[in-house]
């Protein structure tokens, strides 16, 4: 069964029976058929994406933080 995080968007297969009543007890999660194969890449694309941004703000960061003066 597939189940779907309302709060982040993402879907996860789940396979054991216990996971799925408590899943489905929850109000946080929603049962929903399997994902599409072209839903599933879009999400790897858009992860890697996301991932890529973050990086890059990370360095900036970084490349921020070596410029600044040390106060002591």
């Amino acid at each position: 069964m597939w189940f779907l995080n309302q709060e982040t968007g993402c879907t996860w297969e789940v396979t054991d029976k216990e996971l799925m009543l408590r899943l489905q007890a929850s109000g946080h999660y929603e049962q929903v058929n399997e994902p599409k194969q072209v839903e599933a890449e879009q999400d790897v694309a858009q992860t890697k994406v996301q991932a890529v941004k973050n990086m890059k703000r990370t360095e900036k960061a970084q490349a921020k933080e070596e410029q600044e003066p040390v106060h002591e």
